[in-house]
């Protein structure tokens, strides 16, 4: 902590991830929306190589990706595991007359999205080194950035899921359009059928298929982004809803359901992501207008029939709390809108931009400013929760000899 009584928070973003690019822009909104008189934030991009970076360039969208030029004005660190309930980012490359201090910080935010930082990789991290994280634990990123791990965990909670199967890539190339063809039956699914990534978000590398032969075509772009496959059924007059869960005061709150708009109606994935950029839907603060980017891509509290909305809820809560749920995940729901079933797709450990315009609608509302001070607060205190003393080991199973 500084002097001032600043808690330091170190924003990481990039990743080794196909969606490294939305994880900078999630992670530069947070740095400009953070409250700036109890935290003093700073970026650590993580480049997608893996590579750490801090340094002043960092903090503006224009020096990313950064080229050589910008390169020398950026520090390469790396996190020291000896210093627990205390960040260090240690100078990787040192020499007689080039030494820096370590870069300090209390808490670290994960702006991450997908594989290498949204999947409890990073979070298993910085368990190990004892310090404070904001988001969900590492058990419940890693199972729900799985798709099928996902699946497995909720069959027994009267949620309802999609059947499915998992290809998982080979060393023997793809497989055969016969076994696929078992596969397939053997579930009951039939076609058109969805292939997607089984750990990836942001729509990034989902397909339709008609055929077997349309299953075979899209599977090579998913291997070269995932080692597994994940293969279910089409729905019909598709309409899906989505819902953020957050705890609070030991009370679990659901934020405003959003009705993303059909295919045909949506932006592009690019318009979709930078729409926010400027104007009315630029970074935003407590008492930002995010209506700008809302209105094209989505509905906010849409009217929705009979008990359509309290069960979105109910199951939303009960997915979270299956796996001592914290952070602000986002719950994702599949409607066919002519027979009004419901079934629940995937859950979003960090969902773009933290969700905070979900929140922003929330009854009480809550704005990204203080929806940052909750995620980070609640770090400081899971941390503070998990505390051991310092020799572990209970009397009667100390085999070594003490001080």
């Amino acid at each position: 902590m500084l002097g001032n009584g600043q808690t330091r928070v170190a924003v990481f973003l990039g990743g080794r991830s196909p969606e490294h690019d939305v994880s900078v822009i999630t992670g530069l909104q947070a740095l400009k929306a953070i409250d700036q008189q109890r935290f003093a934030a700073f970026p650590v991009y993580v480049n997608p190589r893996g590579a750490w970076y801090v340094g002043e360039p960092l903090n503006e969208r224009r020096n990313y990706l950064p080229d050589a030029t910008i390169a020398n004005d950026l520090t390469e660190v790396t996190l020291s595991l000896g210093e627990p309930g205390h960040g260090l980012l240690m100078r990787k490359r040192t020499g007689l007359f080039n030494r820096r201090a370590p870069t300090e910080f209390d808490i670290a935010l994960l702006a991450f999205h997908g594989l290498f930082g949204e999947d409890g990789q990073f979070q298993g991290l910085f368990e190990t080194a004892n310090l404070p994280y904001t988001g969900m634990r590492t058990l419940a990123s890693s199972v729900f950035m799985d798709k099928a791990a996902t699946k497995r965990l909720l069959r027994g909670l009267d949620i309802p899921l999609l059947p499915y199967v998992m290809v998982s890539r080979g060393a023997g190339g793809l497989p055969s359009a016969d076994s696929l063809t078992t596969l397939l039956g053997d579930a009951q699914i039939g076609f058109p059928c969805i292939v997607k990534p089984s750990h990836l978000g942001s729509s990034i590398g989902v397909g339709k298929a008609d055929s077997i032969d349309d299953v075979r075509a899209l599977l090579p772009t998913i291997f070269r982004l995932d080692s597994q496959a994940l293969i279910e059924p089409f729905v019909p007059n598709l309409v899906e809803y989505n819902v953020a869960v957050s705890r609070s005061g030991g009370t679990v709150r659901t934020s405003a359901i959003e009705r993303p708009k059909r295919a045909e109606d949506l932006l592009d994935f690019r318009q979709k992501y930078l729409s926010g950029s400027k104007g009315k839907g630029g970074v935003k603060g407590d008492t930002s207008n995010s209506e700008g980017m809302l209105s094209l891509t989505r509905d906010i509290n849409p009217v929705l029939p009979g008990n359509m909305e309290s069960n979105l809820r109910r199951w939303a809560v009960a997915a979270f709390e299956a796996l001592d749920g914290s952070g602000a995940p986002r719950i994702d729901f599949y409607c066919n809108e002519t027979t009004g079933e419901l079934w629940l797709n995937e859950i979003n450990p960090c969902p773009g931009s933290f969700g905070y315009f979900l929140w922003e609608a929330a009854t009480p509302s809550l704005g990204f400013t203080a929806l940052l001070t909750h995620l980070l607060d609640e770090a400081i205190a899971r941390h503070r929760d998990c505390q051991l003393p310092d020799d572990p080991v209970p009397p009667e199973a100390r085999l070594l000899r003490r001080a």
